[in-house]
């Protein structure tokens, strides 16, 4: 799969195991959370991003009795089927995904970092740069970063390493290997950026943006990287300023780009050892993509590690990730949904169990574009008649054991700022009777087999709706995602409940491979699906887009929602881009859920995490499942 929105699903090539959520891409930027903050507080930090800074928070402080213990090793499992396989923080499209990022974010700090413990928002405790400050037009924007941040060869962090990163996201961009690249936003929605001594800089806007989206979702993008190491065009070349010119960008881009292609070198090669974060690349292992980092001795920022390395596994197996497990190897790690029945053993084993809720959505398709099916999932009282079909209640205390939240739109129901008041509440819960209102006020029947069929074609109001012929049966094809017990079970209630009222759904299970062959081909081409189902999300928030606005996923020319397109939609999605305040995106987020633009389901814990009782400081847990190891610490006693 070689297409990106700007924060949604997996563009990787491998898969999870059964009930394993492995993080997709970008909008697969990324994973989150565990519960978030009491809404008053997340609302304070989140408005901290028009008008005051918010602080991180303090790691977690040792139990009664215990001390903390400065030194030592942890190790962090990936998800099954996940890797870090990618080193240079812009990133190709294949590895666009938030287990890649946050051990790049972990080496060189973005601008921005995204989320704090038990947060959604910006942690600007631990960001290079203090609050952004917009002009009064909203088409200009501030930034004056820290002083006394130093990268690891003792060069300070200045605008210079700034202006090197605009430089080479525009070459990315004009090359075509700059994964979070979106149409018309960031550097399309910049005329110019402008420098002020070696700390501020103010970038300045081709039209007016609304604060709270253009922080979250455009500033969260900007890396300050190493030009004085890496503003070079072969590893032999004399760091200089080749990126000053478009044609140099483009060089110093493919040789960075290249370099990052040579997994075998991630360990030796001394470009990667510059870094301004709080670790470094110690070793590196490109067949089975073990990674050590080392604490970064000369990390000038706050938030210092306290362990002096952090040990990084990969595996191919749920199998082989508990084994790891029940051998002590690993310290962070997770127990596959279908393994929960063993929850208590690794307790007993000195693991603490905690599931991390995410900052995402969970939705199935609708292929608008189809020629097939389409006419059926264009009409609004169709979708609205399926969405009442989703019983999220039953599906989140059987399939998923109660590690679910309920998620009816764009952002799911959490306590955070994000997240419109009309997304706490279901709009059309769950009522095999109220769908089969909808179509029988529209015109169907029960057919001779059980499916509804079109009595009365046209276009009024209770008509069946353009492009549907009489007689013609209301049957889908539901290309559902293959691998979890837990998905297949609550596709399989949904199409039982959709039979009962009147659908004939017809399942087509597909793996992740082929679904992203298939099912990606819409847009630009028609959808060769009714419905299509991702499990166990279908976009996350993160990676360089915190902000929910749904322009990603469901804007015009968006790479996902199986071709939707809405004039109304858009002009929202428009305004909570353009217009002050909260008040724009609670609007657009409300329009898209109660036109049900995807059909929403219930959203998985994103892990159900086995930690050792012996680490500290890793809870609250990030929204954007960004593990934070710097926090981490073991304790004694």
């Amino acid at each position: 799969m070689d297409r990106v929105g700007s924060a949604g699903r997996y563009l990787g090539t491998t898969r999870e195991g059964p009930d394993v959520p492995a993080s997709r891409r970008a909008g697969r930027r990324r994973a989150r959370r565990a519960r978030i903050a009491t809404l008053p507080a997340a609302l304070l930090c989140v408005l901290s991003l028009v008008l005051a800074a918010c602080g991180g928070a303090a790691p977690t402080a040792p139990s009664s009795g215990a001390k903390a213990i400065t030194g030592g090793t942890a190790s962090y499992a990936m998800p099954n089927g996940d890797d870090f396989s990618w080193m240079f923080p812009l990133e190709n499209q294949a590895n666009f995904e938030p287990y890649d990022m946050w051990v790049e974010n972990e080496m060189w700090r973005p601008l921005y970092y995204p989320g704090g413990p038990g947060r959604t928002g910006i942690d600007y405790g631990i960001s290079l740069a203090g609050t952004p400050v917009y002009n009064s037009s909203g088409t200009a924007v501030t930034v004056t970063m820290r002083r006394g941040y130093r990268w690891s060869d003792g060069t300070p962090v200045t605008v210079s390493d700034v202006r090197f990163f605009f430089q080479l996201e525009a070459a990315g961009v004009k090359l075509g290997k700059y994964a979070p690249y979106v149409p018309g936003e960031m550097p399309n929605d910049i005329s110019s950026v402008t420098y002020s001594g070696s700390y501020t800089f103010t970038i300045h806007m081709k039209r007016p943006y609304n604060p709270v989206w253009f922080t979250g979702n455009q500033l969260t993008w900007i890396y300050a990287l190493p030009a004085q190491a890496w503003d070079r065009t072969c590893a032999t070349c004399k760091a200089g300023n080749a990126a000053a010119t478009p044609s140099g960008a483009e060089a110093v881009y493919n040789f960075l780009y290249g370099q990052s292609s040579k997994l075998s070198t991630y360990a030796t090669n001394p470009i990667w050892k510059v870094v301004d974060g709080p670790w470094v690349i110690k070793s590196y292992n490109p067949t089975t993509y073990h990674t050590v980092l080392s604490a970064n001795p000369a990390y000038s920022g706050p938030g210092k590690p306290h362990l002096r390395s952090l040990g990084i596994y990969s595996f191919s197996s749920n199998t082989a990730e508990l084994d790891a497990l029940r051998s002590g190897i690993i310290t962070y790690g997770w127990l596959p949904l279908s393994a929960f029945a063993s929850r208590r053993t690794y307790e007993s084993m000195g693991y603490t169990f905690k599931p991390w809720y995410a900052f995402y959505n969970d939705a199935t398709e609708f292929g608008y574009t189809s020629k097939q099916w389409g006419p059926l999932v264009r009409q609004l009282y169709i979708r609205q008649a399926l969405q009442h079909l989703v019983d999220q209640p039953l599906y989140m205390k059987t399939a998923l054991h109660g590690f679910a939240v309920p998620d009816y739109g764009l952002a799911p129901d959490v306590s955070s700022p994000y997240t419109a008041p009309a997304l706490r509440h279901d709009p059309y819960p769950y009522s095999v009777s109220a769908a089969m209102a909808l179509l029988a006020a529209h015109g169907w029947v029960k057919g001779p087999s059980g499916v509804d069929v079109c009595q009365r074609p046209g276009t009024a109001v209770n008509e069946c709706g353009a492009g549907i012929a009489g007689g013609r049966a209301l049957s889908i094809l539901y290309v559902y995602e293959t691998g979890s017990p837990s998905w297949l079970a609550i596709v399989e209630a949904f199409t039982t409940a959709a039979k009962s009222a009147g659908f004939g759904i017809t399942l087509d299970g597909q793996t992740t491979s082929t679904m992203y062959s298939d099912i990606a081909t819409c847009p630009p081409g028609p959808c060769n699906y009714g419905m299509a189902g991702w499990y166990p999300f279908f976009w996350d928030y993160g990676q360089n887009a915190v902000v929910p606005s749904g322009g990603q996923q469901l804007g015009k020319g968006n790479y996902w929602g199986g071709g939707y397109d809405s004039t109304t939609a858009n002009n929202l999605i428009f305004d909570s881009h353009t217009r002050l305040g909260f008040a724009p995106l609670y609007a657009d987020e409300k329009y898209i859920s109660q036109q049900v633009a995807l059909l929403w389901f219930p959203l998985p814990a994103q892990a159900l995490l086995l930690v050792k009782n012996n680490l500290a400081g890793w809870n609250p847990l990030n929204p954007y499942v960004l593990p934070m190891p710097s926090r981490w610490y073991y304790v004694k006693g």
